[in-house]
């Protein structure tokens, strides 16, 4: 296991899209587990890859399951299919994805999955973190205080992983990453009308 540091905002992720296109030169695909206590941004970021893609893969290239739901979008529309991960059936289920990339989001991923080439820990200030989680649940109190006392990511046995990455996303640019690079796929793909040497 390699931990590669901490990292912030589009240098970030353009750290974590090295590591994805290293992992895939020596595999057909790249399992990356988004983890990380409630509020800290998982979501937030898994749609927005749903959505755009991820640096060099367009969406169709990559499969993203949130808790445990799964997401396809119809242009920037998002739908969700509920699915049943466990330890003993994950490693086949990631075969039948038709995908390059397969991210995992879940605040304890390794309860789900025996193991990824790369885990991504999400990181938030706590101040952050209890307002999203206010704004989230403001009928629900008692879900707040659930969500809110999960501070920590322990870490279910078996469960494996090649590479460790903090990330933290204090300037929301996620999207705004997502979105130029979409643009380049685009422009590149448009270029003397050849298609894009990314898809």
């Amino acid at each position: 296991m390699t931990d590669i540091g901490s990292h912030a905002g589009c240098q970030g992720l353009d750290r974590l899209l090295a590591e994805t296109n290293k992992t895939l030169a020596c595999k057909a695909k790249a399992i990356i587990a988004l983890a990380g206590p409630p509020g800290c941004g998982k979501t937030f970021m898994a749609k927005h890859f749903a959505r755009f893609g991820f640096g060099n893969f367009p969406k169709n290239k990559i499969a993203i399951i949130d808790d445990n739901n799964i997401y396809t979008t119809k242009f920037w529309q998002l739908r969700w299919e509920k699915i049943k991960p466990n330890k003993d059936t994950w490693q086949d289920f990631a075969n039948t994805q038709r995908s390059k990339i397969l991210f995992f989001s879940n605040w304890l991923p390794s309860r789900f999955i025996d193991s990824a080439d790369i885990v991504v820990n999400m990181e938030v200030e706590e101040h952050e973190r209890i307002a999203r989680l206010r704004k989230r649940y403001p009928a629900r109190p008692d879900k707040f205080l659930i969500q809110q006392a999960k501070t920590t990511t322990p870490v279910e046995m078996p469960f494996t992983y090649d590479v460790l990455m903090t990330y933290s996303d204090p300037h929301n640019e996620t999207r705004r990453w997502a979105i130029v690079w979409m643009l380049k796929r685009i422009s590149s793909g448009l270029v003397g009308g050849k298609k894009s040497s990314f898809e």
